[in-house]
């Protein structure tokens, strides 16, 4: 399997935070986004390409792709950071046999549909859901805007 040195729930995908604070700190050479929406539209995907760093390899997938991805064998010295806008393309990969340790919640703002259960996290029915299956499935799932904040587990804002 791929080397995942770290793996986060953020709508906004590559931005601030990610670029200057988790980028750094698991010190990735791989960004995985795993988002079917972004993977189909080409407009969306030269955005990506463009907001990445340059010494940074990006790869953009739609979920089967990324489970077939994940499961090859990493290059030496790969360290792949995997980010996903919702849980349900991360619970996916659990599905099909992705092992997954723990994930870190980001942003995921506030929409019609869309419950708010933390500062910056507000979910739907289904994302709560795909959050309770990720838990049951043995991954740690925790809120961490960035690594100076402490981490809460998302067990409490689930019950």
């Amino acid at each position: 399997m791929r080397n995942v040195v770290l793996t986060r729930v953020d709508e906004r995908l590559i931005h601030g935070q990610v670029m200057t604070s988790w980028l750094k700190l698991c010190n990735a050479n791989v960004i995985l986004i795993i988002d079917a929406g972004s993977a189909s539209n080409a407009f969306l995907k030269r955005i990506l390409f463009a907001a990445a760093p340059k010494d940074v390899e990006l790869q953009v997938m739609n979920e089967a792709d990324a489970a077939a991805y994940l499961k090859e064998d990493s290059p030496d010295g790969e360290k792949v950071l995997v980010l996903s806008k919702t849980p349900q393309p991360l619970l996916a990969m659990v599905r099909s046999g992705i092992e997954i340790k723990e994930i870190i919640l980001g942003n995921m703002g506030g929409a019609p549909g869309r419950k708010h259960f933390n500062k910056s996290i507000s979910a739907s029915a289904d994302e709560i859901q795909a959050f309770r299956d990720l838990v049951d499935a043995g991954v740690y799932v925790y809120c961490q805007m960035v690594p100076s904040d402490a981490k809460e587990d998302v067990k409490k804002l689930l019950k």
